[in-house]
């Protein structure tokens, strides 16, 4: 199960609709409160503050995740497979990009919305953020042309890899707070959309596990 990435596909085949995710997730939180979380396990789990520190020279990360030398003494250290590949960062980061085309003025040439109706706001995600934000900048052009006002708000991560990790409690933290900040701007009216299927997902997915925490009594230290 160290493995498993906890997208689900097992709950949608199963003719029983069994989540095993689900179950990973709660058994990993309860054998990390008897027996620490593995160096490896917060690694990933803490992917946006990696990526971020890393943002701020994207090209010398890049050297270094690529770079056969480097590259293999971080992924022993880390405990990933020598032979895989490391996620790139793209050279700017898709709330930077943003943030910069409106102070330019750029914004001011794009098609103007019609009607209060069209009004998205984009769920900026970690990985869109700092990898694919080349599939961001598309995606907030493709709505413009489309006729919608594109906004990016303030918000958290999503969460996802420390819930794929089963650090649920921190997951928790994290969708708390981003209800705080999306809850007010929400409505039918003007939905929150989002690029990468994981992190959307996560939203649908935590409600259940929430609840079932509510339960658990906080380890004695």
């Amino acid at each position: 199960m160290d493995l498993c990435l906890s997208c689900k596909g097992c709950k949608s085949e199963c003719p029983s609709n069994v989540d095993v995710a689900k179950l990973k997730a709660e058994f990993l939180q309860h054998y990390y409160d008897a027996n620490g979380v593995p160096f490896r396990s917060r690694l990933i789990a803490n992917f946006s503050a990696s990526a971020r520190l890393g943002s701020l020279a994207p090209g010398l990360y890049n050297l270094a995740v690529t770079n056969r030398l480097t590259s293999r003494w971080i992924k022993k250290i880390s405990g990933f497979a020598l032979d895989r590949s490391m996620p790139l960062l793209y050279k700017t980061t898709l709330r930077h990009w943003y943030k910069k085309r409106a102070k330019d003025g750029a914004a001011a040439n794009k098609r103007e919305p019609v009607g209060a109706a069209r009004r998205v706001y984009l769920f900026c995600d970690e990985f869109t953020n700092y990898n694919d934000t080349e599939t961001g900048i598309k995606a907030i052009l493709l709505l413009e042309k489309l006729g919608y006002e594109v906004l990016i708000p303030e918000h958290g991560e999503s969460g996802r890899t420390w819930l794929s990790k089963g650090l649920v409690r921190e997951a928790k933290k994290i969708a708390n707070q981003n209800i705080r900040l999306l809850s007010p701007l929400i409505t039918e009216d003007t939905p929150l959309i989002g690029i990468e299927p994981s992190a959307i997902l996560t939203f649908r997915m935590s409600i259940p596990i929430w609840q079932m925490m509510s339960s658990w009594k906080q380890p004695e230290n």
